[in-house]
């Protein structure tokens, strides 16, 4: 959900580009990082191909990581602190047990939201808003049920 919202807030504002699990990047030597979802504006991206062979050696503007049981919280600190020193704007840590989503905007300043609220995207993404509810209502949509 949060993905395809991304992808469609992108096509309708031309300001950067998406990438899910698949978008490998390394943030500085010795540092690489795979997030559930990252943005990274035209003014980051390689300006040649050459560049984004391999490990791209970018540095996304947002970053996304849905917790699971196996994230410890010293992990998550340290991906954290990792994000912000290479230059990431902005971290949304989404909580699928809890239904929160922790928005950084450095790696002591952030905000906690539930259901009730809405996720912007703030500098970083202006104008992009997803209800946190609806994020995780269609994240545990499941498909009709095969006999």
């Amino acid at each position: 959900m949060l993905g395809a919202a991304l992808i469609n807030f992108l096509r309708q504002h031309d300001l950067g580009t998406a990438v899910g699990t698949d978008g490998m990047m390394r943030l500085f030597p010795g540092c690489v990082r795979i997030p559930d979802a990252a943005f990274i504006s035209w003014e980051r991206f390689p300006k040649s191909r050459s560049e984004t062979e391999g490990i791209a050696g970018l540095v996304p503007d947002l970053v996304v990581e849905v917790l699971s049981r196996s994230n410890t919280k010293k992990e998550m600190s340290r991906k954290l602190r990792e994000y912000f020193r290479a230059g990431v704007r902005l971290v949304w840590y989404a909580d699928p047990k809890a239904r929160t989503v922790r928005a950084y905007t450095s790696p002591t300043e952030s905000v906690l939201l539930g259901e009730e609220d809405t996720l912007d995207g703030g500098d970083v993404l202006p104008g992009f808003a997803l209800s946190i509810r609806d994020w995780f209502a269609e994240a545990e949509r499941r498909g009709p049920r095969r006999p």
